[in-house]
């Protein structure tokens, strides 16, 4: 059996030379434009492939250099301190939910600002003594009697150091419900 002719069949379509030759042409380009966009992969390879040779020496380097410093940083300490901190993070995401963290955010401007007046060196030192005097006078087991209280009143130091508490105290409540009051001068009471 041979195979029909062109002209044999009845839905063939006379040859055409232009077309097949415009058909060349278009893959003829087609062709062009794969071969220049290879060309273009190549060329950005060979820079990327000397990027990393050229940078190769200076990471090994700089990870000496880290390593290094890693090591004077005592890392054994570094890691323990960290693994510490981790912990208490740990408990703090168990211990508050997403609306205290919420409000911690609503309110961190103000803590920082109370973190800030209470580290002036004033303060500090107020602190300081204050925890001093309560660790070397622990609180007696039983309540003074009223009439020893009223004895200690009749120093002065006592009395202006209560005063000063009750100024700080009376300051404190009249700025929580009216914080446009200012707090009474001490030596008021």
């Amino acid at each position: 059996m041979s195979t029909p002719t062109p002209a044999e069949r009845p839905d063939a379509a006379p040859f055409d030379p232009a077309a097949l030759q415009a058909q060349l042409a278009q893959l003829s380009a087609q062709l062009e434009e794969v071969v220049a966009e290879t060309r273009h992969t190549r060329e950005r390879w060979e820079v990327l492939d000397e990027l990393v040779t050229d940078a190769t020496p200076v990471m090994r380097q700089f990870m000496g250099s880290a390593t290094e410093r890693l090591d004077a940083m005592d890392l054994r300490r570094t890691l323990e301190f960290t693994g510490a901190g981790l912990g208490v993070v740990d408990r703090i995401v168990k211990a508050f939910g997403r609306d205290d963290v919420e409000a911690l955010g609503d309110n961190v401007v103000l803590m920082l600002q109370v973190v800030r007046e209470m580290t002036q060196p004033e303060i500090l030192g107020m602190l300081r003594q204050t925890a001093t005097w309560a660790h070397e006078h622990p609180a007696p087991s039983e309540p003074p009697s009223l009439m020893a209280l009223a004895a200690r009143m009749r120093k002065p130091e006592v009395r202006a150091g209560l005063d000063r508490v009750l100024s700080l105290l009376e300051g404190a409540v009249l700025s929580a419900t009216h914080p446009t009051t200012t707090a009474p001068k001490e030596g008021s009471a």
